[in-house]
């Protein structure tokens, strides 16, 4: 699923905690807002636009930077990190780690949550928000520490800041984002940014300096990480369903209801709105800042970085969910799903823009690649698939991991 289907997920997780829906309930809901986001395109422009004023918020944009964290002494196995929430917040919850390494799962941690999970960019640390708190867990002992407590609503989604100094941390209903330190897990002051009801989308500059953050009414703000003060607002009219930066820190896009807009960085400013045929789903850019390509329902579109041009849309079986670059920027992996069939994740040249054979994963499918680029793992019910970016060939499942869907999954450096 989509980071913004996910965050959409816990957000009603978390606002109905105390209550007791009927069985079927929060699955319809799911599936309802599956057909609004992934499945826009076939739903009408009327709909698309109740999405856009109801749900004002994005995914995660895939692909950011990775920052300098070479001082940093990473563990000395990597580790695939697979999150399996319980239906029930309150209940325990399971974090699977699998070392990269072996591909054997090890013991599950068990906590409860209800938000997100994030590593620290030298992945000595992973950090999972319960709704109200910030659990760390050391991933030498995978043994969850001491909860970072925020407030009520305030811990859902966890994105980290390039330099690997901090955390940003926000949640669901307080208008605030919340910093945390990482050498000492203590918070910040928080952020008071008007980011709306739903989790909202955030992007840094490579240099970490500023953040952009989706906001309500169809705005983008900056904050300055130095000072952890928002800048006025970037006014885009449009929904905001994700965001991107390219890698050189000079142009960010925000991707609208049915547009693509440019902003430059530098003066913050919007340039032409870039038309596209189906409403994003998922953007990503290439290693070498040249290419855009954006998800949507069966197609992922190319969009040329120094002219804003958009390419001829390469077809994909499914709603596109995730996508992810392979470090030399040869092959875009996109991760698709579709009511009633299989979860696939599809190789796409980046030379031609053409798609290879659908790699059947299961579904939904979560996908995170390993830092060289060598594997990607696909994350789906009841199973992990290691998948050989040099083969594009599916590995033996892993297994046992948690039961049902999972949220998340993260690799550690």
């Amino acid at each position: 699923m989509t980071d913004f289907e996910r965050r959409l997920r816990a957000a009603m997780d978390s606002a109905v905690a105390s209550e007791q829906p009927p069985g079927n309930l929060l699955q319809q809901v799911r599936r309802r807002h599956r057909r609004h986001t992934v499945r826009a395109g076939m739903a009408g422009a009327a709909a698309v636009a109740v999405v856009g004023v109801l749900v004002p918020v994005g995914i995660r944009a895939a692909g950011h930077a990775p920052g300098p964290a070479a001082r940093h002494r990473p563990p000395a196995a990597p580790a695939v990190y697979v999150a399996y929430p319980n239906p029930n917040p309150s209940k325990l919850g399971t974090i699977i780690p699998i070392r990269v390494a072996t591909n054997k799962p090890g013991k599950p941690i068990r906590l409860p949550f209800n938000g997100e999970i994030a590593s620290t960019l030298d992945g000595r640390t992973l950090y999972v928000a319960t709704g109200t708190a910030v659990i760390p867990i050391k991933t030498a002992t995978n043994k969850p520490g001491k909860p970072i407590h925020l407030g009520s609503s305030r811990a859902l989604s966890i994105d980290m800041n390039p330099n690997g100094k901090t955390a940003y941390v926000t949640g669901i209903f307080p208008d605030v984002i919340t910093p945390i330190r990482v050498a000492t897990n203590k918070p910040g002051k928080p952020i008071h940014v008007p980011v709306g009801v739903f989790p909202v989308v955030m992007v840094f500059t490579p240099n970490g300096k500023t953040a952009y953050i989706s906001t309500v009414k169809g705005t983008v703000t900056p904050v300055d990480t130095a000072t952890n003060t928002p800048g006025k607002p970037i006014h885009l009219g449009t929904g905001i369903f994700d965001l991107a930066i390219t890698p050189d820190g000079k142009t960010l896009y925000a991707a609208g209801t049915y547009t693509i807009t440019p902003i430059s960085t530098a003066t913050n400013t919007p340039g032409k709105p870039i038309p596209v045929r189906r409403p994003p789903s998922a953007l990503a850019i290439t290693p070498d800042g040249k290419t855009l390509y954006v998800g949507s329902q069966f197609a992922v579109t190319p969009i040329s970085t120094a002219t804003n041009t958009v390419g001829k849309p390469i077809h994909i079986r499914g709603g596109v969910l995730e996508t992810a670059i392979t470090p030399d920027g040869k092959t875009l992996y996109v991760a698709d799903d579709d009511e009633g069939t299989p979860g696939t994740v599809t190789p796409v040249s980046t030379a031609t823009n053409t798609a290879g054979p659908p790699i059947h994963v299961g579904a939904p499918v979560e996908i995170a690649m390993t830092s060289d680029g060598k594997t990607i793992y696909g994350a789906a019910l009841n199973k992990v698939v290691p998948i050989s970016t040099a083969t594009n060939t599916p590995g033996k499942p892993i297994r046992p991991v948690g039961s049902g869907y999972p949220r998340e999954i993260v690799i550690t450096p």
